[in-house]
């Protein structure tokens, strides 16, 4: 039996939720967010939008790239046009989704 795996694809959450930096996240270098009550590496979806968020601040998870989450400042609204733009429609589909699916093929 061989197991293919998928590459990190961005998948966009279908609602932004809160989280707390918890280690710095700068222009080249991801950090740590507390996110549903664990802590989970998180990098800056727009990279240009924002230099730093420091310990403390609150940012706004907009989706994921494999175990990375995708953060933006909390306020920025922007996100939401461009993910309606530029989001596949695969996109929508949540990870449980896409795997039945490729299983049922």
């Amino acid at each position: 039996m061989s197991l293919t795996v998928a590459p990190d694809t961005i998948e966009f959450f279908p609602q932004a939720a809160i989280g707390q930096v918890e280690q710095p996240i700068t222009l080249h270098q991801r950090g740590r967010v507390k996110f549903m009550a664990t802590t989970w590496f998180a990098r800056f979806y727009q990279p240009t939008a924002q230099t730093q968020a420091l310990p403390g601040t609150r940012v706004k998870v907009i989706g994921r790239e494999g175990l990375t989450l995708l953060v933006v400042a909390v306020g920025n609204d922007q996100h939401q046009l461009e993910m309606s733009a530029t989001r596949p429609e695969t996109a929508q589909l949540s990870l449980l989704q896409r795997m039945n699916a490729w299983f049922a093929a």
